[in-house]
């Protein structure tokens, strides 16, 4: 019996590279690097995926039936087919359990911009109680000023929700191990409104970031670095 692969087995391992192999590389790689770049692109990495398995099944099930009717191939053939068949079956539950497990990055960033507000109200509240001025230390050190007075204890608003920062708890002090954004410490509700007064940490969303302005405004920026860019209007 020949050993050569015949033109059944051809055609299904090219729907396989095609329509399997190549889609799951590229989204491997570019998913979380460039595809993020815009909050677009990330919502076109999530419709690539959907129709990721969608092709994963068509091919599954096309290479499933040749398997059923060439019966009497040889074992080059019947190996080739049953590993297009494990690929297959491999990539959709991949795809699957992407679409399903990871909440989009869009949504993590409006969580984001959400805890920047929150930490914007304590230091609005802590200004209020001291002449106007927000807490003098920068980082992690300025924002435990809050947290240890009691304006926000709350240590999930100082994690960012697209890092798995382990959050304080049981009265331990805030540190920049603990918080995910960078505090400017120095400044009053009178400073320049285009000044940055609190923002991502700049690994937090990739080529993103979410900015609090002095004037409590809160912009999305995008570079690489997006902290080229920091402040207002830049």
């Amino acid at each position: 019996m020949s050993s050569k692969i015949n033109s059944t087995t051809k055609i299904m391992l090219i729907l396989t590279v095609l329509g399997c192999v190549i889609p799951t590389v590229y989204l491997n790689i570019f998913d979380f690097s460039f595809l993020i770049y815009h909050e677009q692109l990330t919502l076109y990495a999530q419709n690539i995926r959907l129709i990721c398995c969608l092709l994963g099944i068509a091919v599954g099930v096309a290479v499933g039936i040749a398997e059923i009717f060439c019966k009497k191939d040889n074992k080059n053939d019947k190996a080739i087919r049953r590993s297009c068949i494990m690929f297959c079956f491999v990539a959709f539950i991949l795809h699957i359990f992407s679409l399903l497990s990871d909440p989009s990055e869009k949504a993590r960033r409006i969580s984001c911009s959400s805890n920047l507000k929150q930490i914007y109200l304590a230091l609005h509240q802590y200004a209020a109680d001291y002449a106007g001025y927000y807490p003098p230390a920068n980082g992690g050190v300025g924002l435990e000023t809050l947290r240890k007075n009691d304006y926000l204890t709350d240590y999930a608003v100082f994690t960012c929700p697209s890092i798995k920062t382990v959050r304080g708890k049981n009265d331990q002090p805030l540190t920049e191990v603990n918080v995910d954004y960078v505090y400017v410490g120095g400044l009053n509700t009178k400073s320049n409104p285009n000044l940055p007064l609190l923002y991502d940490k700049a690994n937090n969303h990739g080529y993103f970031g979410n900015v609090l302005f002095a004037d409590c405004s809160v912009a999305g920026i995008y570079g690489n670095p997006w902290t080229t860019n920091i402040r207002k209007g830049d």
